[in-house]
C-alpha cells in the first residue's frame, strides 16, 4: 500500500488539482439562467476552465456534434496531459478511453448510415481515433454498412463487426451497438487482469461490472416499456457479463409480462433497487446518479490507484453531458428549471455497498 502510495502521489496530485477546476455549483445555476446561447458561453469563457474551449467560437451556430466534438478532444487533451503521471499498468488501461470515444464515434456513424446520411457518417468516420489519418480519397462519399465495415479492417473493430457483413438483415444500429458493447466489456475485463495489480482490477471490475449490469437492466426495461422483441432477440442483445447480476434474474426479467413487473424484479432480485423508478421519464438518468456516487466512493477510498484517473474521466464526461444539456436546452428555450431535470450530478448516497 505505501509503495502504491509513492508510486502514484504525483498523479493523485495533478487529478486533484485538475478536479479543482470542475464546474460548481453556482457555474451551473448561472450559466442555465443566462437568456442565450452566446450568454452561456461568455460566462464558460470568462469563469471556468472551458475558456480554452469556448474563446472566438460562434457557439450559436454550432450544432450539438461539433459542440460535443470540441468538448470531448479538450477531455482527450486533459487526459493525454495525465499520462507522464502514470505507471506503465495504469497507461494501458487508460489508453481504453480512446477505444470508448471511437466506439461512440462509431455508434453516431451507424445511425447517420441507418437514415441514409451518408454524408454526415463520413464526416463521423475521420473522428474515430483510427482513421483520423486517413486520406480523404480513401473513404468514398457514399458508402454502404459492407463498406463502413470494411474501412475498419485494420482497426480493433472489425472483429466486432464483420460477422453483420453480408448480412443487411441483422446490419441494424442496435444489433451493431450492441456487438460493439460486447467488444468493450470483455476488453475492460481483459485489460483489467492483464495491466493491474490484483487490489486495483478488483476495485475497477466493480466499477465497471455495475456499469454493465445497468446496461443490460435499462436495456431489459426499455424492451419492456418500447421495444417489441422476442425473447430470442432480446437474449441475443444482451451484453454477456453480469457483475451482481444472475442468469435467473435476467431470465425472469425477460419473461415478466410488464415494465412495472420488471421493476419489481429488479427491486426484490438486486442491488439496483433504488437506482430505477416508474417515475422516472428517463431510465437512465437515476442510474447515471448512481454511477456518479459510485465513482466518486471508490475514488474516496482508492485515490492513490488508476481510480484517480478514472474517478477524473467519468466526472469530466458527467460535466461535458451537462454543458451540451444546458446548451440544447437555452437554444430551445427551456426555463431553468426543465434544464435542471436533465442534469447529472454527484450526490451523495445512492450507492448501495
Amino acid at each position: 500500500m505505501i509503495s502504491q502510495v509513492m508510486n502514484n502521489s504525483a498523479l493523485c496530485a495533478k487529478v486533484h488539482a485538475m478536479l479543482g477546476k470542475a464546474l460548481n455549483e453556482n457555474d451551473y445555476d448561472a450559466v442555465m439562467n443566462m437568456k442565450s446561447v452566446p450568454d452561456a458561453a461568455r460566462y464558460l469563457t470568462e469563469n471556468t476552465a472551458y475558456a480554452k474551449v469556448f474563446r472566438g467560437v460562434p457557439v450559436s451556430s454550432l450544432h450539438r456534434g461539433q459542440l460535443e466534438e470540441m468538448l470531448r478532444e479538450d477531455l482527450n487533451s486533459d487526459t493525454r496531459r495525465l499520462m507522464p503521471y502514470m505507471n506503465s499498468g495504469t497507461k494501458k488501461f487508460m489508453e481504453l478511453m480512446v477505444i470508448e470515444d471511437s466506439i461512440a464515434s462509431l455508434k453516431v456513424c451507424m445511425r447517420l448510415l441507418y437514415i441514409g446520411n451518408t454524408e454526415g457518417a463520413v464526416e463521423q468516420l475521420y473522428k474515430i481515433a483510427e482513421l483520423k489519418d486517413a486520406k480523404r480519397e480513401t473513404i468514398p462519399e457514399h458508402i454502404s454498412i459492407d463498406d463502413f465495415i470494411g474501412l475498419l479492417k485494420n482497426t480493433p473493430y472489425y472483429g466486432a463487426l464483420h460477422v453483420f457483413i453480408g448480412k443487411p438483415d441483422k446490419q441494424l444500429p442496435f444489433y451493431m451497438e450492441m456487438a460493439l458493447d460486447t467488444y468493450w466489456t470483455r476488453m475492460v475485463i481483459r485489460s483489467a487482469k492483464k495491466y493491474l495489480s490484483a487490489s486495483e482490477a478488483k476495485s475497477v471490475l466493480k466499477i465497471y461490472g455495475t456499469e454493465f449490469d445497468f446496461e443490460n437492466l435499462s436495456f431489459l426495461l426499455r424492451c419492456k416499456k418500447t421495444f417489441d422483441m422476442s425473447d430470442e432477440e432480446i437474449y441475443a442483445s444482451i451484453i454477456p457479463q453480469y457483475y451482481r447480476l444472475s442468469e435467473t434474474t435476467v431470465t425472469n426479467i425477460v419473461k415478466s409480462s410488464s415494465y412495472k413487473d420488471a421493476l419489481s424484479i429488479i427491486r426484490d432480485e438486486t442491488p439496483y433497487g433504488k437506482a430505477f423508478s416508474a417515475d422516472d421519464r428517463f431510465i437512465e438518468k437515476r442510474y447515471k446518479e448512481y454511477m456518479c456516487n459510485l465513482m466518486a466512493h471508490a475514488y474516496g477510498l482508492n485515490q492513490y490507484s488508476v481510480q484517480s484517473p478514472i474517478y477524473y474521466v467519468h466526472t469530466r464526461r458527467t460535466e461535458i453531458n451537462n454543458i451540451i444539456s444546458i446548451i440544447e436546452g437555452i437554444r430551445y428555450g427551456l426555463p431553468s428549471e426543465k434544464i435542471k431535470g436533465y442534469l447529472v450530478g454527484c450526490s451523495k448516497g445512492g450507492a448501495d455497498e
